[in-house]
């Protein structure tokens, strides 16, 4: 139990800092964009990016739109390649910890499913809408890529060590998060 307990407090440490610099990058890669576009007041916060964009073209918005998500996925395959060859518990927190931000995308698919024509305000339907094509054709991979991610690392954690070790991994991603949560907001206001 004392073993179960120490790993749980390890990965919540991990957590606490891996959860962060997988927001924090996806939202560089929004941030440098539009800085590098001439976007005027562009501001960095801690899980979103503020931008006037008026002067931007359409193009322009949707590379910028589209980085966020790029260094996302970029993280997951890192991740997802170094893990196999060594598994580290920082590869697997940061490989369940990336794709959580792409979740909106199963909510967007459900209510496009349902009937409903929801105009929301995320990455990947900012694109397609920037791009000119129904969201729907980011959405569904998204949400296949997010699903394989999770299991992917899910099923890494638990063949290093059962269902201690996949316990330990989302619980340290869950107090990454609330605390990022708190704290971010001071960081970057």
């Amino acid at each position: 139990m004392k073993e179960i307990f120490a790993r749980i407090g390890w990965y919540s440490i991990l957590g606490i800092f891996t959860v962060p610099v997988s927001i924090v990058s996806h939202e560089l890669g929004h941030y440098l964009a539009y800085i590098s576009f001439g976007a005027e007041d562009v501001i960095l916060r801690s899980v979103s990016v503020a931008a006037d964009k008026p002067q931007l073209s359409t193009s322009q918005i949707a590379v910028a739109t589209a980085l966020g998500p790029l260094i996302t996925y970029v993280t997951i395959l890192v991740a997802g390649t170094l893990v196999r060859y060594r598994y580290t518990s920082i590869l697997v927190l940061l490989g369940l910890a990336a794709p959580l931000g792409r979740i909106v995308n199963f909510v967007y698919v459900y209510l496009r499913f349902a009937g409903y024509q929801p105009n929301p305000n995320f990455d990947e339907f900012n694109f397609a809408k920037a791009m000119g094509f129904d969201p729907l054709f980011i959405a569904v991979p998204t949400v296949i890529a997010v699903l394989a991610t999770l299991i992917y690392f899910g099923r890494t954690a638990a063949k290093k060590g059962g269902l201690p070790e996949i316990s330990a991994a989302i619980i340290g991603v869950v107090v990454g998060l609330l605390v990022w949560f708190q704290v971010g907001p001071w960081i970057f206001p």
